[in-house]
Parts: structure tokens; C-alpha cells; sequence
């Protein structure tokens, strides 16, 4: 029972920070900003519709100790669509449609279902989608100079409110190939994409999960 509640609690969190990551680089801004770092962002997330490829996710505790590595692929989408499927060490899917999330555990034959919040401090989903203006007020965008192999831009909120305290995207050749978030607590989670592919039509019926009969079905 302590390693189910424990996963459950681990793949909610999942569903609150990582995945929710992932919709906001496929949201993009909604109009220009003045500041340089949101501006170069901007561009390079608009030049992106569709994304899909591998991933290697690595979560650390406060201390910098690793705590697990998940592997597996997904497909993105713009706009706020993705298909996330971990295969190891614990098989489950992470599907939205840009309305509504579904996490599905063969494990423990359960679909939980929630709907995006609106509240920018506690759903990093929204960062990038929101106004400019609103990101401005609540996030400072920064990119490392130093950084010569790859361009890599952290968003820190200016309330320190919500789950999180900074996200950080790092591109390649304009390529994203991987994003980080450490949260309220100090967990880091980084995320290395793999054999990405940009801009390749990606079927739609991808993004909807219809949960398979027999399976506990609930509501966060």
C-alpha cells in the first residue's frame, strides 16, 4: 500500500510541474515584449509547432542527490497538446489536449483526470501562453551569456508563492533539447530530449485518451 500511495503522489506531481512544462513551450507569447531575453525566447519557440522525439528525466533532491531516471518519447503540439509516455522504470501516459490532462497508470488501473488552472504561479502550463504584459509583472526572463554551446533561458517568478522557483529552457541550433524545473522545495527535475524531430505532423487523435474499460477513473 506505501508504494502505491507513493506513486500516486509522485505522478501527481508529475502532472502539477513536468508535463504542465511541456504545454507552455508549446503555447508561445502572445505578442512581442521590449525585454531582449523574452523577445530571443519567443522567437525560438515560435519557430516550433510540433515537437517529438525521447526523453531522459532525472529528478535530484534539495541536496543535489539522484532520486530517479525515467526514460521514454512523446509527441508535442501547438497549441498546449502533448503525448508523454514513460516506459522506465514504471510505465505510464501523460496525454492533453490543450483542455484537459489525463494520466493514465496500468499499474494501478486508474485514470486521473484534471483541467487546467489559470493561476500562473501554481501551473508553469501557463507561463508562456499568457499575456506579455502579465509575464512581465510576475516573471523575470534571463538568458546565460556565458552559456557558448547553447542558448539557455530561466523564468523566475517575482512572487515566491507558487510550486516552483525557476524554469529553464536550453536550446541547440535553435533546437530545444532539454528544460529543467526546481520547485518550492528544492527537487530539481531536468528532462534530456533525444532523436527530436521538429515539425512533423503529428496525428491529432494523439492528444485525446479515451481510458480503457475496466479502469478507475478519477477527478484531481
Amino acid at each position: 500500500m506505501k508504494t502505491i500511495v507513493m506513486k500516486a503522489t509522485f505522478m501527481k506531481a508529475m502532472v502539477q510541474i513536468l508535463a504542465l512544462v511541456l504545454i507552455s513551450v508549446f503555447s508561445g507569447f502572445t505578442r512581442a515584449a521590449d525585454d531582449q531575453a523574452a523577445v530571443q525566447l519567443r522567437k525560438l519557440l515560435d519557430a516550433m509547432n510540433s515537437l517529438q522525439g525521447d526523453f531522459t528525466q532525472i529528478t535530484y533532491d534539495k541536496a543535489g542527490a539522484e532520486q530517479e531516471t525515467s526514460t521514454g518519447n512523446f509527441m508535442l503540439m501547438r497549441p498546449g497538446k502533448f503525448y508523454w509516455k514513460t516506459l522506465e522504470p514504471m510505465p505510464q501516459l501523460l496525454v492533453s489536449n490543450n483542455k484537459t490532462i489525463w494520466l493514465y497508470d496500468p499499474d494501478l488501473e486508474t485514470v486521473t483526470i484534471r483541467e487546467f488552472t489559470e493561476d500562473l504561479r501554481e501551473t508553469p502550463a501557463l507561463l508562456l501562453s499568457a499575456d506579455v504584459e502579465q509575464l512581465r509583472k510576475q516573471f523575470s526572463v534571463t538568458r546565460d551569456a556565458s552559456n557558448k554551446v547553447a542558448d539557455a533561458f530561466t523564468l523566475t517568478p517575482k512572487v515566491t508563492e507558487g510550486m516552483f522557483q525557476h524554469l529553464t529552457l536550453v536550446f541547440k541550433e535553435s533546437q530545444l533539447v532539454e528544460f529543467s524545473i526546481k520547485d518550492s522545495l528544492g527537487q530539481l527535475t531536468r528532462c534530456v530530449l533525444s532523436k527530436v524531430e521538429r515539425n512533423k505532423p503529428v496525428a491529432e487523435e494523439k492528444f485525446f485518451f479515451q481510458p480503457p474499460e475496466g479502469v478507475e477513473v478519477l477527478r484531481d
